[in-house]
C-alpha cells in the first residue's frame, strides 16, 4: 500500500492519529471499544480505521481522504457488507443509504455555567424513562438498563410528569459521552435540554471525567444550539451508513 502506514494495534493508532488530530484524539470516542480494533491505515493527514463488531465490520474515517483506504480495509474485512463513518468530505465514498450527523465535545475549561430555571434531579425509574422515551424520542441510541449506562438526568413539572431527559455512558473505551437526550414537545423552546445537557456534563467533570461527548443529527439545529450554549464545540461532521456494493 503505496504512501499508507499500517497500523495494527490500537494504541499506536490513536499515538499516530494525534500526530494531526491533536494530543485528545475523540477517534476513541467514536470509535468505541478497542478490543474489537483490526487495524489502521493511515497517510500524511488521513486515517481509515477497521473494526469487527458483532453485527459485522466497520470503518471509521477521519482527516483527510485517500482513494486507498476503503478497498484496502475491505480486503481485511471478515466480509463485504461494510457500515462506515466518514467525514462528509469524503465525497468519493458511495454509501447505499446516508445519515448525517455531528460530533460535538467538551472539557471542563469550556463548559459555560448558567443559572438553572428549572429542578433538574436524578431518575431512577427505568419505567418512567423507557415510556418517555418510546413517546418521544423511539429512536434514541440508550435506553436504562444498557452495560455502558451511568446515571439519567430529568426535569419534571408540578405533577411529576417528565418533561425532559438525558443520559450519560461510559464506554468501553473509557469516553464518557452524553446519550437519549429528548424534551417532550409541550416543553420545548424553554432551555429544559441545555440545563439538563449542563447538569449531566457537570457531574461527569466530578466524577473526573476529563472532556464528554456526543453525537446529534445535523437537521437537528434545535439540539446544536442548546449544546452549544453549554459549550461543546463541533468536532467533525460525519456520514455514516452502509458502503455501496458496486
Amino acid at each position: 500500500m503505496k504512501d499508507l502506514e499500517d497500523v495494527d494495534n490500537f494504541e499506536q493508532a490513536l499515538a499516530r492519529l494525534r500526530v494531526f488530530k491533536g494530543p485528545y484524539s475523540y477517534a476513541a470516542a467514536v470509535g468505541g471499544n478497542s478490543a474489537n480494533f483490526k487495524m489502521a491505515l493511515f497517510a500524511e493527514t488521513g486515517f481509515s480505521g477497521l473494526w469487527e463488531l458483532e453485527d459485522g465490520p466497520w470503518i471509521l474515517g477521519l482527516g483527510d481522504f485517500q482513494p486507498a483506504f476503503i478497498p484496502a480495509l475491505i480486503a481485511q474485512a471478515s466480509s463485504i457488507q461494510v457500515r462506515v463513518t466518514i467525514p462528509r468530505s469524503w465525497s468519493e465514498v458511495e454509501l447505499a443509504k446516508r445519515s448525517e450527523w455531528n460530533f460535538f465535545q467538551i472539557e471542563a475549561t469550556d463548559l459555560l455555567y448558567q443559572p438553572l430555571k428549572h429542578k433538574v434531579e436524578e431518575l431512577t425509574s427505568s419505567d418512567q424513562i423507557n415510556a418517555f422515551i418510546d413517546q418521544y424520542a423511539p429512536d434514541s441510541s440508550t435506553r436504562p438498563g444498557d452495560s455502558e449506562l451511568l446515571f439519567w438526568h430529568g426535569i419534571r413539572d408540578n405533577q411529576g410528569e417528565l418533561l425532559s431527559i438525558g443520559g450519560a455512558v461510559r464506554w468501553k473505551s473509557g469516553s464518557t459521552m452524553l446519550v437519549s437526550i429528548a424534551t417532550a414537545p409541550s416543553a420545548r423552546g424553554k432551555s429544559m435540554a441545555q440545563e439538563v445537557t449542563s447538569s449531566l456534563v457537570k457531574r461527569l467533570f466530578d466524577l473526573g471525567s476529563p472532556r464528554v461527548g456526543l453525537g446529534v443529527w445535523s437537521h437537528n439545529t434545535a439540539a446544536i444550539r442548546a449544546y452549544v450554549r453549554v459549550g461543546f464545540q463541533l468536532q467533525e461532521e460525519f456520514a455514516s451508513g452502509p458502503l455501496r456494493l458496486a
